[in-house]
């Protein structure tokens, strides 16, 4: 409960507004958040190569949680797409995050950091080209130039980190994968890729799946369409629950990655994980988890027009 009344107040929501939806899901992000943060952050770091993963994991980590945060105030104040759009960055991170702890090293995060900067170089120069003959280039280009000027300290850092850890720019596709589901797969998390990032980027691209439905739906009774929209809703809450799970990990990964190794401590993450999962088969029915058999199908139809009194 600790949780929840810190995030209504920071979040300044009503006093009223009912948070049952995310309690669960926040206090699990939020214990996991606090472990790893109370273990990874009073690491004593020999080497400057160890300062560098540590303090990467602890930024990632906090990145992540910021967008965790941000869903689950989606999904509290009724805003689901926007929830599932910000559940598919809560699931990419968390898959970059445990890649690197668990498969990486300071050469990893090197390459991760120097093809992000090579690339948003490259993009400044190309809007350069696109407006060079545009009549307001004169005004654009100047602000451009100052972008670029202003991340200049940005490859010293990087070019800094490149010599202390001897990467090499030819080296920076076999470190980071342009491929995020190769990442995915090397986790052996390869179905995750289809049946979670995939399947959430309905609302991050705003694709046609949404519309199609509208559509097709158009012409059915009220009570109808609001029983579809209840169980479109209990999906968003559903997928908001399974990427905190991946969140999880991506904490313990990193927390093992620095060798915890106490079972007290690692026993904490799969109770989070297990309390989790628990929250995510209670709603996968009213989330369209596909039935077992039209009889199924059926007695759940039923029970879910009696508990919200809307009879077709």
């Amino acid at each position: 409960m600790k949780h929840i009344s810190e995030f209504r107040k920071k979040k300044g929501l009503d006093k009223k507004l009912n948070l049952s939806t995310i309690q669960i899901a926040l206090e699990c992000a939020a214990d996991a958040n606090k472990l790893g943060y109370d273990y990874i952050a009073n690491i004593d770091n020999k080497t400057e190569k160890d300062a560098f993963i540590v303090h990467t994991h602890l930024n990632l980590i906090a990145r992540i949680y910021e967008q965790i945060e941000g869903m689950l105030t989606c999904i509290a104040t009724e805003s689901y797409s926007s929830a599932e759009a910000l559940a598919r960055v809560v699931q990419e991170a968390s898959i970059n995050l445990m890649y690197m702890a668990m498969n990486g090293d300071e050469r990893t995060i090197t390459a991760f950091m120097a093809k992000w900067h090579d690339e948003h170089i490259r993009k400044l120069n190309d809007w350069k080209k696109e407006i060079a003959d545009k009549d307001y280039s004169d005004q654009v280009i100047p602000l451009i130039d100052g972008r670029i000027s202003a991340i200049h300290n940005y490859s010293e850092y990087i070019e800094l980190a490149k010599s202390n850890f001897s990467v090499n720019e030819n080296e920076y596709n076999d470190l980071w994968w342009n491929s995020l589901f190769k990442r995915f797969d090397a986790l052996g998390k390869a179905s995750d890729y289809f049946s979670i990032y995939h399947r959430l980027s309905g609302s991050s691209h705003v694709t046609a799946e949404d519309t199609i439905l509208h559509m097709m739906t158009l012409q059915l009774p009220l009570e109808a369409r609001q029983l579809i929209a209840f169980e479109a809703c209990s999906y968003s809450i559903m997928m908001s629950r399974i990427v905190i799970n991946a969140f999880i990990d991506a904490v313990a990964f990193c927390c093992i990655r620095q060798n915890l190794t106490a079972e007290d401590s690692l026993n904490e993450f799969k109770y989070l994980k297990n309390k989790l999962g628990v929250a995510i088969q209670e709603i996968s029915k009213d989330a369209g988890i596909p039935s077992e058999n039209a009889e199924e199908s059926k007695e759940r139809i039923e029970e879910l027009q009696t508990r919200l009194g809307i009879h077709l």
